[in-house]
């Protein structure tokens, strides 16, 4: 908070601020600002990473986890992808102990950096054909370290927006978080489509798969020159000053917020599958159902998530206006009602497949845009970050990372194409159920302390 005196505010010029007070507004505009653009950067970079092995799943399954059934490569991917998302919830309880202890800023360097090095050297691994099992467990060992660096992430980059936004704008400027994980998704899916459209599907198979996860090194670098000049939240170093500070922030969040830790994982639910069901899961699934050729596939993500990310400031603004219950009560019911005519509408062309994604997508950015936003106004200063990463990676282990493994084995078990619609049904009542009940937080000022 800005410390100026009666007198200095007393003495105002032409436009109602002394020189003195407006470089002051004008500098905590410039550090919003930045901060802005290194939350959205640094996230962007994250997803991008995380998200690129499930684009080059069907190219994995061949290197990785070779079989004389594609179904079981692809589902032993698959597993592999869910896996790291059994390590999230890790990760989120440690990286959240950094932020609740030491501040926000030092998890937002750690988290980046985790995961730009585990990308990297997926991108070095030697493949099944030359050196046997070894390959698929360095696999996992790795994919394990980006999940435990995606487990701090978002919550911390969201914590860290929310912190330093004025309260009329707190949804609008939180929302560029989820920006930036959309963002990252659809680069992903955008030089997964460029390569793949270089190259030979030989060529792809043989190294051409490995392109995506080298870049990463450079983006990481660029993440962390941005995010090293970001100065701590003001909020957090009121409540340390204050000697607010928990002790062991994880412990004191299930302690004395186990309810809200509830509705944080129930909300999520529909959140997490939509994601990677819609953005990730569906390039699989077109290809799979001879929908769309793997080039198309990938384009088709780009271009649906490219409209979430334009779409979500926006989504993110109504919320200040409307709240952010009616927002988040509006998604669920739309997946509950519209997921299984949009899966049905995908056997039809692939016109109609890529407007069913579409569809499907802007309901997930709809709710990207208010969750998280949501989410750190549940919580006080000294266990935000550990209640907002707990509760959103536990609902992450629960719903993201079984979606694609799970779609994909109900294809497989029931004959039905229109399968995966059922998972979106069902998360979406239950988050609907939690959102319902929901008390409305817009508006309001961040809780500092108990």
């Amino acid at each position: 908070m800005l410390k100026v005196s009666r007198e200095t505010l007393r003495s105002h010029d032409a436009n109602g601020l002394t020189g003195e007070v407006a470089e002051e507004h004008a500098r905590g505009r410039s550090r919003a600002n930045l901060s802005v653009i290194a939350g959205a950067v640094g996230t962007t970079i994250e997803y991008y990473d995380f998200s690129i092995y499930v684009f080059l799943a069907t190219v994995l399954a061949r290197g990785f986890f070779p079989s004389q059934n594609a179904t079981v490569g692809l589902l032993s991917v698959f597993a592999v992808f869910a896996i790291a998302f059994v390590v999230r919830p890790l990760g989120g309880v440690w990286l959240g102990h950094l932020g609740d202890r030491h501040g926000r800023r030092l998890v937002l360097l750690v988290s980046v950096s985790l995961m730009a090095v585990a990308t990297t050297l997926i991108g070095l691994l030697p493949t099944f054909a030359s050196v046997g099992v070894v390959a698929p467990l360095l696999l996992v060992a790795l994919r394990c370290i980006q999940g435990a660096s995606a487990g701090g992430e978002v919550g911390s980059a969201a914590t860290y927006i929310a912190e330093i936004a004025p309260t009329h704008k707190r949804g609008f400027l939180t929302s560029t978080t989820q920006v930036g994980t959309l963002l990252g998704t659809m680069l992903g899916s955008l030089v997964v489509a460029v390569v793949s459209a270089t190259l030979t599907p030989e060529q792809m198979a043989e190294w051409g798969w490995r392109i995506p996860f080298l870049l990463s090194f450079p983006l990481g670098i660029l993440a962390l020159a941005v995010r090293r000049r970001l100065e701590e939240s003001k909020q957090f170093e009121r409540v340390e000053t204050a000697g607010g500070i928990a002790k062991v922030p994880f412990f004191s969040a299930v302690a004395t917020y186990p309810i809200v830790i509830t509705k944080v994982i129930c909300l999520s639910l529909v959140s997490f599958a939509s994601y990677y069901l819609v953005f990730t899961y569906l390039p699989t699934y077109f290809q799979r159902q001879n929908i769309m050729s793997p080039t198309w596939a990938s384009w088709s993500a780009t271009i649906s998530i490219l409209v979430g990310c334009i779409s979500i400031p926006l989504w993110g603004a109504l919320s200040d206006r409307i709240g952010r219950k009616p927002v988040l009560i509006g998604v669920c019911l739309g997946n509950v009602v519209l997921a299984y005519p949009a899966f049905l509408a995908m056997s039809w062309s692939p016109i109609a497949a890529g407007a069913a994604q579409m569809i499907l997508g802007q309901l997930e950015a709809a709710y990207l845009a208010v969750i998280l936003t949501a989410y750190c106004e549940m919580f006080p200063v000294k266990v935000r970050l550990s209640g907002v990463t707990l509760g959103h990676n536990v609902s992450a282990l629960i719903a993201g990372g079984t979606a694609p493994y799970l779609a994909t084995w109900l294809i497989a078990a029931t004959g039905q194409s229109v399968a995966p619609a059922w998972i979106l049904v069902g998360t979406g009542a239950i988050s609907l159920a939690v959102a319902v009940a929901l008390k409305e937080t817009a508006g309001q000022p961040l809780p500092m302390f108990e």
